[in-house]
């Protein structure tokens, strides 16, 4: 079975609280799903409306603002087992950690040793940046639920092992450097 974080996503935010497809896209946005899944905002929309299709969701039509008419969707019993078989699914799936960065390292030493070790540097600014963000986005929303903190928490421990393991492995390399 194919499993998409996208629609975990959106169920988790209908089951929560029914509503249209464009404050779902809001929900998102607000939360930074795009931070910690991959989820485009743009895709919300052509989601929504195919978890209608498949029986996920379902839509009444309501008056809006201005006398405009839109679709509020909720959650149906078909949508709350898929909802509890994607967690389920997830929570069992192998973690992979997998960094764009890890391309850069893999390649170091195919490039002057200098440049590499600027790259090194440029990489933990890069990571310093990060972990700088979290913290302010962990402040800006620190009135969000605990399973909502939770994952600023994980971010900020994660950004700490990485700075710490490259670290490690600047010194090993330019240790080897200097055998050369």
């Amino acid at each position: 079975m194919f499993v998409s974080s996208i629609d975990l996503v959106i169920l988790g935010m209908v089951l929560e609280k029914p509503q249209s497809a464009y404050d779902i896209q809001k929900d998102i946005e607000y939360h930074n799903f795009s931070r910690w899944t991959k989820i485009s905002v743009p895709s919300v929309y052509k989601k929504v409306l195919q978890l209608k299709e498949k029986g996920y969701l379902a839509s009444d039509i309501v008056k809006g603002e201005r006398f405009a008419e839109k679709a509020i969707y909720s959650i149906t019993d078909a949508g709350k087992a898929y909802f509890e078989t994607l967690m389920d699914t997830i929570a069992g799936q192998n973690v992979s950690l997998t960094f764009d960065f890890d391309v850069v390292i893999t390649n170091l030493n195919k490039m002057d040793r200098s440049h590499a070790q600027a790259l090194v540097h440029k990489l933990r600014d890069s990571i310093l940046t990060s972990m700088e963000k979290n913290e302010g986005y962990a402040q800006q929303y620190a009135d969000i639920p605990l399973v909502g903190r939770t994952i600023f928490d994980q971010q900020r421990l994660l950004y700490q092992a990485l700075l710490e393991w490259l670290d490690s492995f600047s010194a090993q390399f330019s240790e080897e450097g200097n055998a050369q």
